[in-house]
């Protein structure tokens, strides 16, 4: 019996060294059935399994070993093992503990108790636990570069990209180290140095489709969209049926405004990852962006059905339905936005709400801004409908447009941007008062459509379960505020310095590049090239001002010479909100992406031309050549493959015409 059973054990390991983990875990099996319960056996049996990629079969008989064997520290490791493999973190985190304790000595055991730490977010204990075992092993490349993962994590990333070098150091090989540290370098915003990172990574190892990738990512960050289209196509050659490849591609053409082969590729992606849904929002986004609505909404009825409470398709129905005019629907996902997160998450002593009473007499309200200063102006406008439901608003402002906002007179007082929130009966970020006043009326409680039957689906747009009709709760105008008399005074006297009127200011970007945000989206910096647009400003019979907030080197003049005509930087102005608000006060003509100076405009009551690029932000709508928020501000779209050449035309012949030229 004996000899039987020495042969399947040999049998077993020699197939083991020889990488044919199927072979070997057969081979235990075999000798388990003339020796059940040998601890022995069954830790062989489940390290082969494990090494075989199959750790749920492993683990039953890991745990039946180390039953027997409570002292085997190389057991307990490799159950630990098998529990981080099956995602069991917890779990696996305390059977490497129970290991490192019988083996103080044996650097692996603290590695995988950081991991399994690391694995569920605890990167404040997993930290000191990295940094023990590289400062009793530091040649250990493995420790370094999980440090470095680590770091990077939680913010860190000068300490990290130190430890990807001292493990590089060890291991210049390391590609998996080396591509750690370019997303370190990308993550601080050392864009050209994590491309170089990336593009080490490939040329060792061409197949490394990670490094491509996050090579892709990189490159968009910075802007350079047709180097990172070039790069997605050799990635997407390598990897035809790469989800990622073909969404990475698809944002190439999304941030330039390429909608229709953004759409393409986004329903590449969905249709090769069918079980991920963020590639089929993302196709439901650019669907809607090309004037399919219904198929759009389909693919959002599903979504729903499946998911629910999914924070991306709460976003997503909450921009398309304020986009398309179903206000109801989309306030009441607009709840969902990111911004609430962040702020929660900045003042975690504080209950903001999300709903009013229907009664708000005699009650004291604490509005907090968010979002950028457009958005506050933006939202302000329904400050009056709380001040005539009876309650008192204090505003907690952004420095720079607090002295305009405390001549408001909704607003009982305006107190700085870090200001604690006073006392009060609630605390309401500004961007949540458009639902919370519109469910406090009785006028909308939604929750997520579930389904559209098959009947159904083939008209989606009317089939699909809304609350309310279209534009309904109707917009509410934007607020009112009136320029100090010595700014205007002032801004009149050094217009007529420049030239004579009619005055036209210009901008021609807003928002701030992701390349300066560190983690922020192209599709809310709006920019378009200047000579394009100065072409269409050629004849315009006035003064040109250029009130475009940090403008290049360089930039101006271009616009001159595309114009044919002087153009004057009043771009100071940018810095001076009660100056700026006084010039688009006076001005005759505004033209320019929509950013803080369009806001600006509506709130000195006057109109403005406003250059919309694809995607539309959802205050422009997705068509149409006005928007309900802003009346009397034409809208000029750019087209949805990307192209100005029809808006500008238009632009130019508003601007020439004589019953046109006043918006």
């Amino acid at each position: 019996m004996a000899s039987i059973l020495d042969r399947y054990v040999d049998m077993g390991m020699r197939a083991r060294q020889a990488g044919d983990f199927a072979a070997a875990a057969d081979a235990y099996r075999q000798a388990l059935t003339l020796a059940p319960a040998d601890p022995q056996l069954l830790a062989m049996l489940g390290a082969a399994l494990l090494e075989g990629g199959d750790a749920a079969q492993a683990l039953p008989h890991l745990q039946q070993a180390v039953a027997k064997s409570r002292r085997n520290a190389g057991l307990t490791g490799a159950l630990a093992q098998a529990l981080f493999d099956l995602g069991r973190y917890e779990e696996s985190g305390a059977a490497f503990r129970q290991a490192q304790r019988l083996e103080p000595a044996q650097p692996a055991f603290m590695l995988g108790a950081a991991n399994a730490l690391a694995m569920q977010g605890n990167f404040a204990q997993a930290r000191p636990l990295l940094e023990r075992v590289v400062a009793r092993f530091p040649q250990h490349t493995l420790a370094w570069y999980n440090l470095g993962n680590v770091l990077r994590e939680s913010g860190a990333f000068t300490p990290a990209i130190d430890a990807f070098n001292k493990a590089l150091v060890l291991e210049p090989a390391f590609l998996d180290a080396r591509n750690g540290l370019g997303r370190t370098l990308h993550a601080a915003q050392r864009f050209d140095d994590a491309a170089q990172a990336y593009e080490h990574c490939i040329r060792e190892a061409p197949q490394f489709l990670a490094a491509r990738m996050n090579l892709v990512s990189v490159l968009i960050d910075q802007g350079r969209f047709d180097h990172a289209e070039a790069a997605c196509k050799q990635l997407i050659e390598l990897a035809p049926d790469e989800p990622q490849a073909q969404a990475l591609l698809a944002d190439t053409y999304n941030a330039r405004g390429r909608m229709h082969e953004a759409a393409r590729h986004y329903g590449v992606a969905a249709r090769l990852a069918p079980d991920q849904p963020e590639f089929a929002l993302s196709y439901a986004a650019k669907l809607c962006e090309t004037g399919a609505f219904d198929d759009a909404l389909r693919i959002i009825a599903q979504q729903a059905a499946a998911t629910p409470q999914l924070p991306a398709l709460q976003q997503l129905m909450g921009t398309l339905f304020l986009q398309y005019g179903f206000l109801a629907e989309g306030w009441a996902q607009y709840r969902q936005r990111p911004a609430f997160a962040v702020f929660q998450n900045k003042l975690p002593g504080i209950t903001l709400t999300r709903t009013l009473p229907s009664s708000l007499k005699g009650m004291h309200i604490c509005v907090l801004r968010e979002q950028g200063l457009g958005d506050e102006l933006f939202f302000l406008r329904y400050a009056r409908q709380l001040v005539a439901r009876g309650a008192r608003i204090t505003y907690r402002a952004s420095d720079k447009i607090a002295s305009l906002l405390r001549r408001l007179p909704e607003l009982a007082a305006v107190i700085d941007a870090e200001a604690p929130p006073p006392a009060g009966d609630a605390v309401i970020l500004v961007g949540d008062l458009p639902h919370a006043l519109a469910a406090s009326n009785g006028d909308t409680e939604t929750a997520a459509p579930l389904s559209l039957s098959a009947a159904e689906s083939a008209n989606a747009r009317w089939a699909f379960p809304w609350t309310q009709p279209l534009y309904s709760p109707l917009p509410v105008p934007s607020t009112r505020i009136k320029s100090l008399e010595n700014q205007l005074a002032s801004i009149r006297s050094r217009l007529a310095a420049l030239g004579p009127p009619p005055y036209l200011g210009i901008t021609w970007r807003g928002g701030t590049p992701p390349s300066e945000q560190g983690a922020g989206s192209w599709l809310l910096y709006k920019t378009l090239d200047i000579t394009p647009l100065g072409t269409a400003l050629k004849g315009f019979p006035g003064t040109l001002l250029a009130l475009q907030r940090k403008p290049l080197p360089g930039e101006i003049a271009a616009l001159e010479q595309a114009a044919g005509a002087r153009v004057h930087d009043v771009s100071d102005l940018n810095e001076d909100l009660e100056g700026m608000l006084a010039l688009l006060e006076v001005i005759d003509e505004y033209v320019g992406v929509s950013n803080t100076n369009t806001h600006l405009r509506a709130c000195a009551g006057r109109t403005a031309r406003v250059l919309v690029p694809a995607p539309p932000e959802w205050r422009w709508m997705a068509a149409g050549r006005f928007s309900p928020w802003f009346p009397g501000f034409p809208v000029y779209r750019q087209s949805s493959d990307g192209d100005w050449r029809e808006a500008l035309a238009v632009l130019a012949h508003d601007l020439s015409d004589a019953d046109g030229a006043k918006p």
